[in-house]
């Protein structure tokens, strides 16, 4: 079985990272990858020209920061109890980018936090995890 962890830093998404670890030790067959997305360039600025003024690579080396910070909080839980722990970094919309990686990847189970550091559409358009419920073709696990 695998597991695809969403996190992104928030108390929230580490109490799903614990839950993950937890349905990890059931069985050792059971992989878990922590997946951390960051926004494209287009998601920050959707105003035509706008993302040529900007530093693609500066931008990439700040979610790439950001996600190596995020990332050594949940290696800490995983390696206190000696369970393995894969990590990937995607970029674009949060929900599209979990489901898709989803899918591709061949994961039977994404397992995310009820609430994290979402954009603000997510007051107005849903949050993250109610978008994941509709788009994932696995089962989503929400943790609270």
């Amino acid at each position: 079985m695998k597991i695809l962890l969403a996190v992104d830093g928030s108390e929230n998404s580490l109490r799903a990272a614990r839950q993950a670890l937890r349905l990890s030790k059931l069985n050792p067959d059971i992989t878990v990858t922590a997946l951390y997305v960051g926004p494209s360039c287009y998601d920050l600025f959707p105003e035509p020209g706008i993302c040529a003024w900007i530093q693609q690579k500066e931008l990439d080396q700040e979610i790439e920061a950001r996600a190596e910070k995020v990332f050594a909080a949940v290696q800490e839980i995983f390696a206190g109890e000696g369970q393995p722990l894969t990590t990937a970094v995607e970029r674009g919309d949060t929900a599209e980018a979990i489901c898709r990686v989803a899918g591709e990847g061949g994961f039977d189970l994404v397992v995310v936090g009820s609430r994290g550091y979402g954009d603000l559409k997510g007051i107005f358009l849903g949050s993250v995890s109610h978008k994941l419920l509709h788009l994932c073709s696995c089962p989503v696990l929400i943790v609270k």
